[in-house]
Formats: structure tokens, sequence, C-alpha cells
């Protein structure tokens, strides 16, 4: 694997591998504090970030990596007209790693087309988010939960949910059933369809959630997210579509988890945080540990 854009260029066995990884590092970080020293870090997101950006930065400097990088494309020469793929070659001479995420889909692509050193995508627009899915699939396996015994519903914004299109391209390595509810414009796009579905794997998609709540152990929260969309007033009648509350929440089943990508708008009630389902917050924090592994198979 020299650069890791999509979740299709990591192996099933490398998954497995990972999740085994960032296992061991959580349990004893500090064991880790040497493994890229001397190594430099370039986190480029011309995207706005707050778990992702700074969860790579505290990974890399967990590992002992400098970070170098901007949260800001107006403040590069991007904003002067200069290309990614020139953009991309001159930083090559600073790091030894680039972490880039980017509004454009084919972004990470060109980035990866020209770089020297390893490229992770850290989101491109509203096609992948590899890394997100990585941490969720270890989230689930460190909650006990195999991930062929995995029978899991996305709900929310899957036509532009890059988080549901990588999580779901990944679980179909896995499983053999996976639910999806959404509003019918938000439906899962048909190439994603196609791809899983080569997979053997039976897409169910519904309209109510209430119909599959007894049927899964993992429930994947997301977000609608108004800066994919043209219509104010269409992302107004959809941001709110499916609610997680108490009330919704009692009927799913006892050992069935709650999690979201982050960040939630509504989605899902605050009164949530409490119930011992809900895991979205360690999620996003399982986000250091499976980076740094990910950084250090890279780099160590």
């Amino acid at each position: 694997m020299k650069h890791l854009i999509s979740i299709q260029d990591i192996s099933t066995n490398e998954i497995i591998e990972l999740i085994k990884d960032a296992g061991e590092i959580k349990k004893n970080p500090g064991g880790y504090a040497q493994t890229l020293n001397g190594k430099i870090i370039a986190t480029l997101f011309f995207e706005p970030s707050t778990r992702t950006r700074l969860s790579f930065t505290s990974a890399s400097l967990q590992l002992g990596a400098q970070v170098l990088g901007f949260n800001d494309a107006k403040s590069t020469s991007t904003a002067k007209g200069e290309t990614i793929e020139d953009t991309i070659k001159i930083i090559n001479g600073y790091c030894h790693l680039i972490v880039m995420r980017h509004s454009e889909i084919d972004a990470l692509k060109r980035a990866a087309e020209v770089s020297s050193a390893p490229v992770i995508n850290a989101g491109n627009g509203s096609e992948e988010h590899p890394t997100q899915t990585l941490l969720d699939l270890f989230t689930i396996v460190e909650k006990g939960i195999n991930l062929e015994d995995v029978s899991l519903c996305f709900v929310g914004d899957l036509k532009y949910g890059r988080t549901v299109h990588s999580l779901s391209l990944a679980l179909a390595h896995f499983v053999k059933t996976m639910y999806f509810v959404s509003p019918p414009s938000l439906r899962l796009p048909s190439n994603y369809k196609t791809l899983i579905e080569k997979q053997g794997v039976h897409l169910i998609e519904k309209d109510d959630l209430n119909e599959i709540a007894g049927f899964i152990n993992v429930l994947y929260m997301t977000r609608v997210q108004l800066e994919r969309f043209d219509d104010q007033n269409e992302y107004e009648r959809l941001k709110l579509s499916f609610i997680l509350n108490k009330k919704s929440a009692a009927l799913f089943r006892e050992d069935c988890l709650f999690m979201h990508p982050l960040p939630r708008i509504g989605e899902i009630d605050p009164e949530m945080d409490n119930d011992s389902r809900a895991i979205y917050f360690e999620q996003s924090r399982n986000g250091v540990w499976m980076r740094m592994a990910l950084m250090a198979k890279f780099l160590a």
C-alpha cells in the first residue's frame, strides 16, 4: 500500500492487522513514543476539520514525529491559482507523509499521482473517508462484536456521506446484509450499491427506522451536510429526518451500539450521551490510536 486514497486500497488482512495494532497502541501508547522520531507529517486541510486534523496531529506527536501544515486553503498559494499537483510536489520536499482533506473528489488521487511521499485521504469531498472507517471498525471490534457478526444500519445522508461510503465498502468483505435508512433523495449512490452487491451483500433500504430497529447491533447515524447542498430550503427540509432520542432509542436492542462520525447537528439528542449504548465520543477518541497505527505502518 503506497497511498491510502480509498478504503479499497487496503486489504482485508491489512484492516485486521491495523485493528490489532491500534489495540496494542491504546494499551501502551508510551511504548511507541519514538516510533516516528525524525519524521515530519504534513497535514493539508483544504476543508474544515476538528476531529480528523487534531487526532492526526496528536497521533503524530505521540509517535515522536513533527507536524507542519495548514487548515485554511486561503492562506496557501492555491488561493493564487497554484494547482494541487504543484502544491504536492513542493510539499514533498518538506515531509515524509501527507495527510490531506479536500472538497474536490479527484484531488486526493491527483495528489497521490505526483507524490513521492505516502498520501493519506482525510476526506475527499462527498466521496470517501477511509481513516474514519478504520477507527469505526476498531471501535466495533473493541466493543466485542466480531466483524462477521455486525448487523449495521446507516441512517441519514447516505448520498453525500463519505463515512458511509467507505464503511459500507469495507464491511462488504465481512457481512452478508446491510441496512440503509434515508429520505429517498439521499439514498446510497448506485455505484456504491454495485460494488457492495458484487461482494454478495444483500442491501435493505427503508424509509422508516422503526422497521429495522430489532434486527441490528450497530446504528450508524450521520448528519445531513449543509456544505453539499445548493438548495438551502431542501437542506432545511431534510436535515432532521431521523432523530435518535430516548423515545426512539427504546426501540433498539440493549446490545445495540449507537455510533456517529460527528459532528452532529441535532440528529442525536444530547440526552442520549449518558445512554450506555452511545459510544460516539469514545469512537472519536479511538481515531488517535488507529491513526497512530496507520502512520506507523507507512513509515516505521
